[in-house]
């Protein structure tokens, strides 16, 4: 290439990137300028001197080139100095009192919290509200003013209605919904003894968030809400019976330690049917289910169909999705001593996931899988109840 050529481009280039850096300089500049006008002008004569100084250059001999520039250099640089000191000091500001930045207001509980911890509560309330007032629809201050008035001031109905209004509000949150009316259950359990009431709340969740986590972990504890006596057994702190043991049982040679009851498989497949029925996402039951079919009745076709109406639930975890695979791979070894198929389940939670956690564990009983099929036992087969007929439960 041509060094004229070269040169004429390197240049350009020159000046684009100069161009480039000024036009940069300028727009902060004039972000932050309180007088954009004034600055504008600036910028116009920093633009007419360095266009009059690059026009007239050429007609002067070279070693007069500095007196020429040193003119309009002087008035441009007199003209950015401020800006320029400006911008360096306040870098420096910037870094210790973290700069001009405005900042979101946001409300603060913290005084409320102490006068709460101190035993103030209605003093806590008072600030809450204050804050509130600054700030509506707050769901943090909202479920700390309700939090304050069931525990501290044994308010559950004011409680209550004070979720009840926060959720009717149109800014109110799918999650803080979920949060709130969970927190309502906790509150109707713990103070009211009210299962009942308790239940309703979950059950808002379902209807009002349908499929999504949070209704999925509602049905769960629906499922499993403890009934009335249970809540005023546990209550009444009635003690525990302890029924005495032999006398000197590890000196006499015809002891024989007793052996825990067994409960009837039929009965317990015909109690886990029956739940199901009531609740068809309750996944601790199912699970249950499905291990007793296969290891007391041998009919591991009725444990991997309740597997995978686990596996197939919407809003599931990962976790809890690799987790039944690798039961349903259990099972395949341990009562069906189908080798290949436990491979072919393993293999489908490495098609469906890829964080390591789950992986790597997959990975290495893959590769052990042949030991566990050696190590595996035959159990003794057991006929199915009469409840077999009502296993139809809806996937």
């Amino acid at each position: 290439m041509n060094p004229r050529t070269l040169r004429l481009i390197e240049d350009v280039a020159t000046l684009l990137l100069l161009a480039g850096i000024g036009c940069a300089f300028g727009w902060r500049l004039l972000k932050k300028s309180n007088d954009p006008t004034r600055l504008l002008v600036k910028w116009i004569i920093t633009a007419v001197l360095v266009g009059w100084t690059i026009w007239v250059l050429p007609s002067f001999p070279q070693q007069y080139w500095p007196l020429v520039v040193l003119i309009p250099a002087v008035v441009v640089a007199v003209m950015w100095a401020p800006h320029v000191g400006s911008m360096v000091a306040g870098s420096i500001t910037n870094a210790i009192d973290g700069g001009d930045t405005e900042i979101e207001p946001q409300p603060f509980y913290s005084i409320a919290e102490t006068k709460r911890r101190n035993g103030h509560p209605r003093e806590a309330i008072a600030a809450i509200r204050e804050q509130l007032e600054k700030f509506p629809g707050d769901f943090r201050g909202t479920m700390l003013l309700a939090s304050i008035l069931v525990e501290d001031m044994n308010d559950l109905p004011g409680a209550q209605l004070t979720l009840e209004r926060w959720m009717e509000d149109a800014a109110a949150t799918p999650h803080g919904k979920a949060s709130a009316l969970t927190a309502i259950a906790d509150w109707q359990l713990q103070f009211a003894q009210d299962p009942e009431a308790a239940g309703l709340a979950l059950q808002r969740i379902i209807n009002e968030l349908p499929n999504t986590p949070a209704a999925h972990q509602a049905a769960q504890r629906l499922a499993h809400l403890p009934t009335m006596e249970h809540l005023v057994a546990a209550r009444s702190g009635a003690p525990t019976v302890i029924k005495p043991g032999i006398k000197d049982a590890g000196l006499r040679k015809d002891y024989t330690a007793p052996v825990p009851a067994t409960p009837d498989p039929d009965t317990l497949a015909a109690e886990y049917v029956r739940q199901l029925e009531m609740h068809p996402s309750d996944t601790a039951t199912r699970e249950k289910l499905a291990v007793l079919y296969a290891d007391q009745f041998q009919r591991l076709d009725l444990a991997v169909d309740q597997l995978e109406q686990l596996i197939g639930l919407p809003n599931e975890t990962p976790k809890h999705i690799a987790q039944w695979l690798n039961l349903m791979a259990d099972l395949q070894i341990r009562v069906g001593k189908d080798l290949a198929g436990a491979e072919a389940t393993l293999r489908r939670i490495l098609e469906r996931f890829s964080a390591p956690g789950i992986v790597e564990p997959t990975q290495a009983r893959l590769a052990a899988l042949g030991g566990e099929m050696k190590a595996g036992r035959q159990t003794t087969l057991k006929t199915l109840g009469h409840y077999e007929r009502n296993l139809g439960l809806k996937r």
